[in-house]
């Protein structure tokens, strides 16, 4: 996987200042991508809301986590259970006030 540059960075940063649908957005496409069985783009994705966003200390103090310990798991080498990742993804999506759910497609 190919880093991101200083500038990209700091565009996702800006947008998601501004934007709280582009907010949203990040939190279902990585819980999308984790129900897809892309655990590690999930988790990257994860991690990219929350460090645009700058809510790594609210996440931590809501789940009485250290940051290392919440930087671990959603980092490229991260290797959370479910146990712990779910409460990380509802945390998200309480600080954006959604409550995510799955809905089944009818295949055609």
């Amino acid at each position: 996987m190919m880093p991101l540059s200083r500038e990209f960075k700091e565009l996702v940063v800006a947008r998601a200042e501004n934007d709280p649908e582009f907010r949203r957005g990040l939190i279902v496409e990585a819980i999308n991508m984790i129900l897809d069985g892309e655990i590690t783009a999930g988790r990257m994705m994860l991690r990219d809301y929350i460090n645009a966003t700058g809510a790594m200390d609210d996440i931590c103090k809501k789940l009485k986590k250290q940051k290392p310990a919440i930087s671990r798991m959603l980092g490229p080498s991260g290797n959370p259970t479910l146990e712990s990742i779910v409460p990380v993804i509802k945390a998200c999506a309480e600080r954006e006030n959604i409550t995510p759910r799955v809905h089944v497609d009818q295949a055609a």
